[in-house]
């Protein structure tokens, strides 16, 4: 996470710490009440102290970081799902189709209605990545989707904002040394990525990616350290084997495009889990064994 000026590094690390389990809270509730009071309680913190404490960490307040985090899963579900707009509202946490307008199109600047007109998800993937795929389809290899159920793995995780492909990946190693410390480590705890915003929606400066270590049980939030748990669902997994980076960006194309040939099943959206089938991250390794997860449903 990044922290702003006017106090120490040690200080800002702390209340930043305080705020993990409030950023966890709202990307897992988006449907329920996110009001100033409720997010403050969450943080044991009076409203004006956590008001203040938000937007100094986060950078935006926390109206205004929930709304976003609304409308951008809005936005993601127009491109991908057939869903009605008023369903969609109703889903992302809005009453009626003209609050949820009025305000998608103070986020985006055009209606729900004309952003689905635009390009559509697979009108993106074909346009962006069709070209490139056949080179570089011999730089990497994905395997075909399968259908999974994944049960709820807790973890500890630190949280990058920015670029997926600039994440930070020797975030693993403070990871390994932090459970080491605490007696979580086994030798075979998973290593997971969680990516959990749309890179054609939310800016490239806010998008959140969490570097996590599967351990046993809860654990408070230490500094940049945070806990959560990744929810149990219905999954598409594909196998990806290639280098991290600007490739594994690409091999998202080629898995999205072979998930829109699914009979049975559609994706709904994200967030996208990344397993790593090793105990140590190399960034530098050119062929990594990558389990890619990205949540669907039957159709009916």
């Amino acid at each position: 996470m990044a922290y702003t000026g006017g106090m120490s590094t040690i200080d800002a690390r702390k209340d930043a710490g305080r705020l993990l389990p409030v950023l966890t809270h709202v990307q897992t509730h988006l449907n329920d009440d996110l009001s100033l009071e409720v997010l403050a309680g969450l943080a044991s913190l009076s409203a004006s102290h956590f008001h203040r404490l938000f937007h100094h960490i986060i950078g935006e307040t926390p109206k205004q970081y929930t709304q976003r985090l609304r409308l951008e899963q809005a936005a993601y579900q127009l491109k991908l799902l057939n869903t009605s707009i008023l369903d969609i509202a109703i889903n992302t946490g809005y009453h009626s189709h003209e609050t949820f307008s009025r305000a998608f199109r103070r986020q985006f600047g055009i209606t729900p209605k004309m952003y689905r007109r635009k390009e559509s998800l697979r009108e993106w993937i074909d346009q962006h990545t069709a070209e490139s795929l056949n080179h570089l389809q011999t730089e990497f290899q994905i395997s075909r989707p399968a259908i999974v159920n994944i049960q709820p793995i807790s973890v500890a995780f630190i949280r990058n904002l920015g670029p997926y492909v600039d994440a930070d990946m020797h975030a693993y190693d403070r990871l390994i040394s932090w459970v080491k410390t605490r007696g979580f480590y086994r030798g075979d705890n998973l290593l997971l990525g969680v990516g959990h915003d749309d890179p054609t929606i939310t800016p490239a400066e806010k998008l959140r990616f969490d570097a996590c270590i599967e351990i046993d049980q809860p654990a408070e939030s230490d500094g940049e350290i945070g806990f959560q748990v990744i929810p149990e669902g219905i999954f598409a997994r594909t196998t990806y084997i290639g280098p991290y980076g600007r490739m594994l960006e690409q091999a998202y194309g080629a898995i999205f495009q072979q998930l829109f040939s699914l009979k049975r099943f559609q994706v709904i959206g994200i967030p996208a889990i990344e397993i790593y089938r090793t105990t140590r991250i190399n960034p530098s390794y050119e062929l990594n064994h990558t389990d890619i997860y990205l949540p669907v449903e039957k159709l009916a």
